[in-house]
Protein backbone atom coordinates (compact mmCIF):
# COMPACT_ATOMS: atom_id res chain seq x y z
CA UNK A 1 0.00 0.00 0.00
CA UNK A 2 1.54 3.37 -1.08
CA UNK A 3 1.35 6.62 1.02
CA UNK A 4 -0.56 9.32 -0.88
CA UNK A 5 1.26 12.79 0.05
CA UNK A 6 -1.22 15.28 1.83
CA UNK A 7 -1.69 18.10 0.13
CA UNK A 8 -1.84 21.61 2.05
CA UNK A 9 -5.44 23.03 0.88
CA UNK A 10 -4.36 26.18 3.23
CA UNK A 11 -1.47 28.66 3.21
CA UNK A 12 -1.93 30.73 6.87
CA UNK A 13 -3.78 32.15 9.20
CA UNK A 14 -5.41 35.48 7.95
CA UNK A 15 -6.83 36.89 11.01
CA UNK A 16 -7.39 36.70 14.51
CA UNK A 17 -11.07 37.62 15.99
CA UNK A 18 -11.17 38.73 19.55
CA UNK A 19 -14.64 39.13 20.73
CA UNK A 20 -15.08 42.17 23.24
CA UNK A 21 -18.61 43.61 25.36
CA UNK A 22 -18.10 47.31 23.42
CA UNK A 23 -16.25 47.74 19.92
CA UNK A 24 -15.08 51.30 21.20
CA UNK A 25 -13.73 50.80 24.53
CA UNK A 26 -11.65 48.00 22.98
CA UNK A 27 -10.46 49.83 20.48
CA UNK A 28 -9.75 52.92 22.60
CA UNK A 29 -7.55 50.18 25.07
CA UNK A 30 -5.58 48.34 21.95
CA UNK A 31 -4.71 51.45 20.78
CA UNK A 32 -4.17 53.41 23.86
CA UNK A 33 -2.08 50.57 25.54
CA UNK A 34 -0.81 48.95 22.77
CA UNK A 35 0.03 52.35 20.08
CA UNK A 36 -1.45 50.27 17.44
CA UNK A 37 -3.39 51.78 14.66
CA UNK A 38 -7.31 51.03 12.99
CA UNK A 39 -6.84 49.98 9.94
CA UNK A 40 -10.58 49.48 9.03
CA UNK A 41 -13.89 49.70 11.12
CA UNK A 42 -17.30 49.37 11.01
CA UNK A 43 -20.31 49.03 13.55
CA UNK A 44 -19.56 45.54 15.21
CA UNK A 45 -16.15 45.00 13.84
CA UNK A 46 -12.70 46.65 13.93
CA UNK A 47 -9.30 45.68 12.24
CA UNK A 48 -6.04 46.99 14.28
CA UNK A 49 -2.79 46.59 12.27
CA UNK A 50 -0.28 44.34 14.28
CA UNK A 51 2.24 43.84 11.32
CA UNK A 52 1.74 42.49 8.09
CA UNK A 53 1.85 38.38 8.53
CA UNK A 54 -2.18 38.57 10.37
CA UNK A 55 -4.55 40.64 10.72
CA UNK A 56 -6.00 41.22 14.38
CA UNK A 57 -9.75 42.11 14.69
CA UNK A 58 -11.75 42.96 17.27
CA UNK A 59 -15.14 41.51 16.93
CA UNK A 60 -18.14 43.17 19.41
CA UNK A 61 -20.77 40.39 20.87
CA UNK A 62 -23.51 41.37 22.75
CA UNK A 63 -23.35 39.48 26.23
CA UNK A 64 -19.82 38.11 26.04
CA UNK A 65 -18.50 36.16 28.45
CA UNK A 66 -14.49 35.68 28.47
CA UNK A 67 -12.75 32.55 29.07
CA UNK A 68 -9.91 33.10 31.41
CA UNK A 69 -8.72 29.68 31.04
CA UNK A 70 -7.70 29.99 27.22
CA UNK A 71 -5.57 32.45 25.06
CA UNK A 72 -6.56 32.39 21.58
CA UNK A 73 -3.95 34.01 20.37
CA UNK A 74 -0.05 35.30 21.33
CA UNK A 75 1.84 38.62 21.02
CA UNK A 76 5.63 38.74 19.63
CA UNK A 77 7.91 41.20 20.93
CA UNK A 78 11.18 41.49 20.99
CA UNK A 79 11.90 42.79 24.41
CA UNK A 80 9.63 41.57 26.70
CA UNK A 81 10.86 43.14 29.53
CA UNK A 82 10.54 46.67 28.02
CA UNK A 83 6.97 45.38 27.19
CA UNK A 84 6.38 44.62 31.20
CA UNK A 85 6.91 48.00 32.27
CA UNK A 86 4.51 49.76 29.97
CA UNK A 87 2.24 47.41 30.27
CA UNK A 88 2.27 47.83 34.32
CA UNK A 89 2.77 51.56 33.98
CA UNK A 90 -0.06 51.81 32.23
CA UNK A 91 -2.29 49.68 34.59
CA UNK A 92 -2.52 46.48 32.57
CA UNK A 93 -3.51 43.47 34.48
CA UNK A 94 -0.97 41.01 33.85
CA UNK A 95 0.17 37.27 35.15
CA UNK A 96 3.84 36.67 36.51
CA UNK A 97 6.78 34.94 33.70
CA UNK A 98 5.64 31.47 32.91
CA UNK A 99 7.73 28.56 33.01
CA UNK A 100 8.80 27.36 29.66
CA UNK A 101 9.80 27.99 26.77
CA UNK A 102 9.12 30.64 24.75
CA UNK A 103 9.52 33.30 27.75
CA UNK A 104 6.41 34.73 28.05
CA UNK A 105 3.29 36.40 30.40
CA UNK A 106 -0.42 37.01 30.06
CA UNK A 107 -2.34 40.01 30.00
CA UNK A 108 -5.75 40.73 30.63
CA UNK A 109 -8.14 43.20 28.53
CA UNK A 110 -10.86 45.10 29.88
CA UNK A 111 -13.30 42.53 28.65
CA UNK A 112 -11.51 39.77 30.57
CA UNK A 113 -9.62 37.63 27.70
CA UNK A 114 -6.23 36.74 28.17
CA UNK A 115 -3.71 36.96 25.88
CA UNK A 116 -0.09 36.07 25.59
CA UNK A 117 2.89 38.49 25.26
CA UNK A 118 5.99 35.82 23.86
CA UNK A 119 9.57 37.01 23.57
CA UNK A 120 10.94 36.36 20.21
CA UNK A 121 14.58 36.83 18.84
CA UNK A 122 15.81 40.11 17.67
Amino acid sequence: MTEQRKVKLVERIDAVFLPVKGLGKAVDWYTDIFGLEVRWRNQRFAGLDVGSNVGFHLVEVKDYAANQNYCPSNFAAHDLDSVRAKLEERGVVMSGYRDGEPRRFDFFDPDGNILTIIQVGE
